[in-house]
């Protein structure tokens, strides 16, 4: 059973997506969520990150609408988070590695969400709209790179001082809890 305190962590984490996300919305296929879902994964367990993409979609949803995207949003992050939780052993804290991964991921984003499309659509559907989104991939790809090889440090510098302000004593460095 989660704490009070750890309900109020994840809530946080959450709207700190949905903040990061419409902070550059208006940037297509720029984003921080996907290198933020990273580090909260290094430093949360999987069942907590998988709360925060759910909350995250649910403000994502109570902002922009309801649409077929937010069923896609309900398993495309999850599987985000499952994927990064595969590599945390091997990525640890190499940046260079997440930064490979992450661009990946933006060229995968836009493949998933082309098979959602073949699924409510059919397939002809999904064909059109992963040829339609090839430009916004690459954007999304090589600026997840460019995000993840440039805050992926920083970022993870700060989040540990986080941590351990959070947790006390017991939290010694952001690789024990990988």
């Amino acid at each position: 059973m989660r704490s009070l305190r750890t309900w109020i962590l994840i809530s946080f984490l959450a709207v700190g997506l949905f903040v990061a996300q419409v902070a550059l919305a208006s940037i297509p296929n720029v984003e921080f969520v996907s290198l933020l879902f990273i580090l909260i994964s290094l430093f949360l367990p999987l069942s907590s990150t998988l709360i925060v993409s759910l909350l995250f979609t649910i403000l994502q949803m109570l902002l922009w609408g309801m649409g077929d995207w937010v069923i896609g949003y309900l398993w495309i992050w999850p599987v985000w988070v499952l994927i990064i939780h595969a590599f945390k052993s091997i990525n640890k804290d190499h940046a260079d590695r997440w930064a490979l991964l992450n661009g990946l991921w933006g060229f995968l984003f836009g493949a998933l969400f082309a098979i959602h499309h073949g699924i409510f659509y059919g397939f002809n559907t999904m064909i059109a709209y992963y040829i339609q989104g090839i430009s916004f991939d690459i954007i999304h790809g090589v600026s997840n790179y460019i995000i993840t090889s440039l805050a992926f440090t920083p970022l993870s510098i700060v989040i540990c001082k986080l941590a351990r302000q959070y947790q006390g004593e017991r939290y010694e460095s952001h690789n024990k809890n990988r």
